[in-house]
Formats: structure tokens, sequence, C-alpha cells
């Protein structure tokens, strides 16, 4: 980690930040009600519970990745999945709608959009940075 990473000034660490930071609401919800929440992905996933714990992994990997600049040219793209996922299960579970304050999808298509830009840019810099693209991280 470089001082670089936490620069409040750069636009595209504040995105990398909230995109991250965000998640940690959801995991805490999540493991506040388990038993809740194992429901609810029954309802919209198979193997519900087992699909439960595969998001908290998701989740926590996002948090702490987008966070800290870990891996963030694959963990954005981690991040747009999720919000995929969570766009089909708010349009299974309470049908079509934009608006997020009326149970809509428009927060999480921001949020899945926002994390491919930061996964985008994460290759972009790579590729400016190393000469190349790395695998994981660079040699």
């Amino acid at each position: 980690m470089r001082k670089s990473d936490f620069d409040l000034t750069d636009p595209v660490v504040v995105l990398r930040l909230m995109c991250g930071l965000f998640y940690a609401p959801h995991i805490l919800f999540k493991l506040g009600n388990m038993a809740g929440s194992a429901a609810f992905f029954g309802r919209v996933l198979p193997y519900g519970e087992v699909m439960l714990y595969l998001a908290l992994a998701a989740e926590t990997a996002c948090l702490i990745g987008l966070t800290l600049n870990i891996l963030v040219k694959w963990l954005g793209f981690v991040s747009a999945g999720i919000m995929g996922i969570a766009v089909y299960a708010t349009l299974m579970t309470k049908g079509a709608g934009w608006l997020w304050n009326l149970g809509g999808v428009e927060y999480l298509v921001f949020w899945g959009v926002s994390s491919v830009a930061l996964a985008v840019h994460a290759w972009k810099q790579e590729k400016v940075r190393y000469g190349r693209f790395c695998l994981l991280v660079p040699a």
C-alpha cells in the first residue's frame, strides 16, 4: 500500500473507496440475520445457503481489496458480478423497477458500472506502469 492509495483528491480513489466500503453494511446485515438472508437467497437462487456464504466471501474480498487497493483489476469485475446477481434477485422479488428508493435496481446498476470502471482503470494503469498486463501482481 502507498499513501497515494488513499489520496482523497483523486476521484478514482474516492470511487474505489466507496465501492469497497459500501460492502461493510451489506456484510454486517447478512451476518446479523443469517436465517433471513438464507431464506431470501433460497427464494431467488438455487442452493440458497451455499450462495449466501459465497456472497459473503465475495463481498468480504471486495470490501478488503477495493478499500486497500488490492487486485482491483479483478475485484472490480467480481463486484460487478455481485451487483448483477443483486439486480437479478431484486427483479425476481420486486419486479421491474428502476428507482432505488422504490425498490428498484438503479443503485445496484450504478455500483456495478462503477466497479467495472475501476477494474478497467486498474488494467490500464498496470499497462502504463509496467508496460504489460500481469495475471495477479507484477513480478
